[in-house]
């Protein structure tokens, strides 16, 4: 008995990664999947994961999540353009440049996530 759930565990583990990027397995499986991803803010494992799931509700918190994260992002950025257009900043701009610079890119990121999310919507 050992040897035939060592070998059925061997099997999950070689054919777990084929057999999840095929799409093949049920919805539910891939939900499952993307949730994790989303609980681990990997959006774009989600996504993948998301057009297999065929889970519009999921879809939608997914939209709802990076909208919100991407307002974080936005108010972050904008509180740093005021700090640089003001001239508190002893010999530190550099460093908010780069920060700024970080949030933008941070922005554009999430808006690529969210259109390839909207994307999912409409099929």
């Amino acid at each position: 008995m050992l040897g035939v759930n060592l070998l059925v565990r061997l099997g999950r583990t070689l054919l777990s990664g084929p057999l999840t990027e095929s799409g093949v397995l049920p919805a539910s499986y891939y939900r499952h999947l993307a949730l994790a991803a989303m609980e681990e803010e990997n959006y774009p494992e989600a996504l993948g994961y998301l057009k297999w799931a065929q889970d519009r509700v999921l879809i939608q918190a997914l939209i709802l999540r990076l909208r919100l994260l991407m307002a974080r992002h936005d108010q972050r950025r904008r509180g740093l353009e005021e700090l640089l257009a003001s001239s508190r900043l002893n010999g530190s701009g550099e460093k908010c440049r780069a920060w700024l610079a970080e949030e933008e890119r941070a922005l554009a990121l999430l808006g690529k996530y969210e259109e390839a999310a909207q994307a999912l919507l409409g099929q």
